[in-house]
């Protein structure tokens, strides 16, 4: 993620570094279809997806040495949403938030992210 802080308004960086922690090459599926960004405010309710408007696409399949590492970034529009685009995307106010990314079954520890 890019830093901890941003205005309200602005476009917060998410981002999630995929490491080969094993001894061996591996094979793994990162594609944007299996990638979802999501944010959290301070009760755990969900705020915010990318599979709920703008679900990913392509596919990303890479082969990953010991110790290699791949970035993914997107930037957060400061809005909510909710399944489907069904509802209007509210800007989110100031406040401490959570920001957590899953590619397929793996699922990131959750980042502090403050909005002022």
């Amino acid at each position: 993620m890019g830093s901890p802080t941003y205005k309200v308004g602005e476009q917060p960086i998410l981002g999630v570094t995929v490491k080969n922690v094993g001894d061996k090459a591996c094979v793994r599926d990162v594609s944007g279809s299996l990638q979802e960004y999501l944010i959290y405010d301070a009760a755990d309710a969900r705020l915010f997806s990318t599979s709920d408007c703008l679900p990913g696409t392509g596919t990303d399949v890479r082969f990953l040495k010991p110790g290699e590492t791949l970035q993914y970034n997107i930037r957060w529009s400061g809005t909510t949403s909710s399944p489907g685009c069904a509802t209007d995307r509210l800007r989110v106010p100031a406040g401490a938030y959570k920001a957590e990314v899953r590619i397929g079954s793996l699922t990131s520890s959750r980042a502090d992210l403050t909005l002022q």
